[in-house]
């Protein structure tokens, strides 16, 4: 029965596939033999690389996508490069090699340029791992330019790089600190670098400790770099004349109290018996010019803080000798006669003379000042007879010469090493520089000072005196004729100081009489050195900026602008505004408008002085015309009506907002340098890649 159920359910079962087959198509047996064939040809199990996304069903579609549909990964294809991209040994180069190639572009102030082999060609192309010499090349030259957030980035890659810093990498980085633009920013740096160097347990060298004392005293803190020195002290650090010079310059940055912490230093040097040399000079003149020495109780306190540090001076000894063998004795209470015998006959006075000072030597070791010479001659003797006995006395030297004695001091100069304060009656508050001056002893007792420390003066000495002196042109030839007697040629940066000096005091035509000295001077070397260029002045862009300030009409102006387009010198916007300065001092509408003109030919960018003189003038001549007291007449009316003009539209053609942008200091050191139109003015020298070896040949000879 169950046999017989199946055997009708198969018939059924076949009938009704038959049927449905006649409906569907006419030609059934056919398609169905084409479809079962094409789904064989694409079975997923004979293909070895599926290329399709994996959360696609089925398989209608089995076109390649392309990879250009993809979305790709901007790290994957730098990573995909970077591994591709790999470069040749013969491409890289040394070390050596890429310092020599920074520094020459740091030859030409290149910073960028610099950084850039560094950071684009070492890591990036040539893929070479730098040293810390390479890092303390670019810190240092980040340091000199002030470029402080660069030179701590450095830093911290360097660390990064698991780099050791050396000691010349936080000395560079102090230098940073003190070159800063910003004090406040620097300061905070540098106390930052400090404590990180105390935390760590790094023990700094004498040349970290001067930098940090210039970093501290430049940005305002003072204490802190005498707390330094202290520090050093008490490590048994030997203060030398380099750590003084570096205290004197962290005074100057104190503009009220400068010049007493100075004098107070320059004591202490003296004390430790440390010779001053150029530099301390130096310093000492511009805390002069810069700084103040305080109130009148302030400098009560330093002349006595100078006293108690003054060295009890030692006696005059001379050279005893005896016929007896026998010393002098030092008796203060022994009487002794002095018998001056000799076989020319010697006057009274002279004798008188001799007499007197024998008795302050032998007595009670007292210092002799005396503004008289005592005459000597060649066979004089000085004996002295003391219980019979015959003591002949001596000096030492030629007796030929007379023997002079120095002057004294009628003035106290703070700087020298005995301090005359008899004659001072009393003290008042010092304000003015060329007082300031006199209190150190004016130009010749510091001449005096430096000769006696065996320091030749040179010509920056000069420059920077030459502000000190008295405001007269006998002053500065006087000045003039001692830089002749040191054997001392002027440059041109003394003669813009001179003309800067007689410009502020008005001195107009004798700031014309220095540039005429000038031509005369040029005249005179090319006379007697026609081949030596070199030695002739050579006015720069500083040289005009001073005359600019002598220029007081329109005729001097445009005669000072032709001399430097001859001379090739670009105009700034310095020079025009302190020749616009004297247009508006004296109202001078066509002198203004002339400057006005120049600005806009030239295409000179403008600052906020200049357009602050603009403004002021204008609200002055506004303010004249105003008001009825002071009547002008109508001529000054109408020029300024068409000043008024030529103003607006002066300002409407130049874009002053943008011209008043500040712009960062730090921006010129992050873009590259432009190139030059005509020709290149640098010469970079390409290190070679390949080295070849002279190899030679050497026959091999068989040894008999």
């Amino acid at each position: 029965m169950a046999f017989r159920c199946l055997k009708l359910l198969r018939n059924v079962r076949n009938n009704t596939v038959f049927r449905c087959n006649l409906i569907s198509s006419s030609v059934p047996v056919v398609e169905e033999k084409k479809r079962i064939s094409n789904l064989k040809e694409y079975k997923t199990e004979k293909n070895f690389l599926y290329l399709e996304d994996p959360d696609t069903f089925g398989t209608l579609s089995l076109k390649s996508p392309s990879h250009s549909d993809e979305l790709q990964d901007e790290s994957d294809i730098k990573e995909e490069q970077y591994l591709q991209n790999l470069p040749l040994k013969s491409q890289k180069l040394t070390i050596k090699q890429y310092a020599d190639l920074i520094k020459q572009y740091l030859k030409y102030n290149r910073l960028k340029e610099a950084i850039d082999v560094l950071e684009v060609r070492m890591l990036t192309q040539d893929r070479v791992k730098p040293e810390n010499y390479i890092y303390n090349i670019l810190i240092g030259a980040c340091a000199e330019v002030g470029f402080t957030k660069k030179a701590f980035k450095l830093y911290n890659d360097m660390k990064r790089r698991a780099l050791k810093p050396t000691g010349d990498t936080y000395t560079c980085l102090f230098v940073a600190c003190a070159n800063s633009p910003w004090p406040s920013y620097g300061l905070k740096n540098a106390r930052h670098l400090r404590s990180l160097m105390i935390e760590k347990g790094i023990e700094p060298n004498l040349t970290n400790y001067n930098s940090m004392i210039k970093a501290f005293g430049r940005c305002g803190d003072i204490s802190e770099a005498f707390k330094i020195v202290d520090e050093m002290v008490s490590k048994k650090i030997k203060i030398r004349v380099h750590t003084y010079n570096h205290l004197l310059h962290a005074c100057i940055s104190d503009k009220n109290l400068g010049l007493r912490h100075a004098l107070i230093v320059w004591r202490r040097m003296l004390k430790s018996r440390e010779k001053p040399n150029i530099y301390s000079f130096n310093l000492m003149l511009k805390c002069v010019k810069e700084c103040n020495l305080g109130t009148k109780e302030d400098i009560e306190e330093l002349i006595g803080i100078i006293q108690n540090l003054i060295d009890v001076t030692r006696p005059v000894t001379l050279q005893i000798e005896s016929k007896g063998e026998t010393a002098l004795s030092n008796n203060q209470n022994s009487k002794q006669m002095l018998l001056v015998s000799s076989t020319n006959p010697v006057n009274n006075e002279s004798s008188s003379n001799i007499r007197s000072m024998a008795e302050k030597v032998i007595s009670s070791g007292e210092t002799v000042t005396n503004s008289q010479s005592i005459p000597v001659t060649d066979n004089k003797q000085i004996t002295i007879i003391k219980d019979d006995e015959n003591i002949t006395l001596e000096f030492v030297g030629k007796l030929a010469k007379p023997a002079t004695v120095t002057e004294k001091r009628t003035v106290p100069n703070l700087l020298s090493k005995v301090l005359q304060m008899k004659e001072v009656l009393a003290l008042q508050e010092i304000g003015s520089t060329q007082e300031k001056f006199a209190v150190l002893g004016g130009m010749e007792d510091f001449l005096k000072e430096m000769k006696e420390v065996n320091v030749t003066p040179d010509i920056k000495i000069f420059t920077q005196m030459l502000p000190l002196i008295e405001e007269s042109r006998e002053a500065e030839m006087q000045l003039i004729d001692t830089m002749k007697g040191f054997d001392i040629r002027a440059d041109i940066d003394f003669y813009n100081m001179l003309i800067k000096k007689r410009c502020l005091r008005c001195d107009y035509d004798g700031a014309f009489d220095i540039d005429h000295m000038i031509d005369e001077e040029n005249k005179f070397l090319k006379k007697k050195y026609p081949l030596k260029k070199k030695l002739r002045l050579k006015r720069n862009i500083m040289t005009y900026g001073v005359l600019a300030m002598a220029c007081k009409t329109k005729e001097h102006a445009e005669k000072l602008l032709n001399e430097m387009k001859s001379a090739q010198i670009k105009i700034n916007i310095e020079i025009l505004g302190t020749l616009l300065r004297h247009g508006t001092a004296h109202a001078r509408f066509s002198y203004v408008v002339y400057i006005m003109n120049i600005v806009k030919e030239e295409n000179v960018k403008i600052n906020d002085i200049f357009l602050k003189h603009l403004e002021e003038f204008n609200d002055k001549c506004t303010s004249i015309i105003q008001s009825k007291e002071n009547k002008q007449s109508d001529t000054f009316v109408k020029s300024y009506e068409k000043f008024s003009e030529f103003y607006k539209n002066w300002l409407k053609d130049l874009n002053v907002e943008e011209a008043l942008k500040p712009e960062h200091p730090w921006l010129q050191f992050q873009v590259s340098y432009p190139d030059t139109i005509q020709h290149q003015n640098i010469k970079i020298v390409e290190p070679k890649k390949f080295y070849k070896r002279n190899k030679k040949y050497v026959e091999y000879k068989v040894k008999n």
